[in-house]
């Protein structure tokens, strides 16, 4: 006779976790395949050895994780994680790769990478970072990390992009006429074109500068430094 759970009993459900192992190494990757085939919940299991293809498999069955080499034949992992940013952000990829450069682990973390393994690594380990990456953890090696933050702390912060950096010419001389404090009239005669012709440039410069008013483009272009005319 078949038995019910008792109550408040919960069964576990075991979701499959698709892999794909990116590696130019045909030898380790299929080593690496085969230690995963090992879990019963880690399938199916692909094997891609360039870009490629390795981008050709994820648009094809969408894998829950991807574990990637930097270093490949035909390119970076680098290119691989960006399209995999691209075209399926439910992804998740671990890095495995020979690399230890902090610079790479930080570009590799930039890019959407979610953790970083050496090759050195044990199949368990592998097998644990897996699970950590799919339920949305993050992981580095504790030396690893110390040196990550190292770095990025060291690193001066960048400069916001200038949005008057994007205005033509033309758009940039409309600006400078707003911030002079001139009507739409006034800036036709002054720079001897039609009144819809500053219309046209005035819509085109507050789309750009991600503003509804001139009032608020005036003040955008007085906190990246345009300076009254008359100053």
């Amino acid at each position: 006779m078949m038995r019910s759970a008792p109550d408040g009993w919960i069964l576990p459900i075991v979701e499959d976790v698709s892999v794909l192992v990116v590696d130019d190494h045909a030898v380790f990757a299929e080593a690496v395949q085969a230690w995963l085939a090992r879990e019963a919940d880690l399938r199916p299991i692909w094997t891609a050895a360039t870009a490629a293809e390795a981008c050709e498999l994820i648009d094809r069955y969408r894998p829950r994780v991807v574990v990637l080499d930097l270093v490949l034949g035909d390119g970076s992992g680098l290119d691989v994680l960006d399209h995999a940013r691209s075209t399926a952000p439910d992804t998740r990829t671990l890095m495995l790769s020979a690399a230890s450069a902090t610079g790479d682990v930080i570009a590799a973390l930039r890019h959407g990478a979610r953790a970083w393994l050496p090759k050195t690594a044990n199949a368990d380990h592998l097998v644990e970072v897996i699970r950590r990456v799919v339920r949305g953890e993050a992981w580095l090696a504790p030396d690893l990390l110390g040196r990550v933050l190292t770095d990025l702390v060291a690193q001066p912060a960048a400069a916001p992009p200038d949005p008057l950096a994007s205005l033509t010419v033309r758009e940039h001389e409309v600006l400078q006429c707003l911030v002079d404090g001139l009507s739409r009239a006034e800036i036709a005669v002054r720079l001897h074109v039609s009144a819809n012709t500053v219309r046209t440039h005035t819509q085109n410069l507050l789309a750009k500068l991600g503003v509804h008013s001139t009032l608020e483009s005036v003040a955008v272009a007085l906190r990246y430094g345009l300076r009254s005319s008359d100053t």
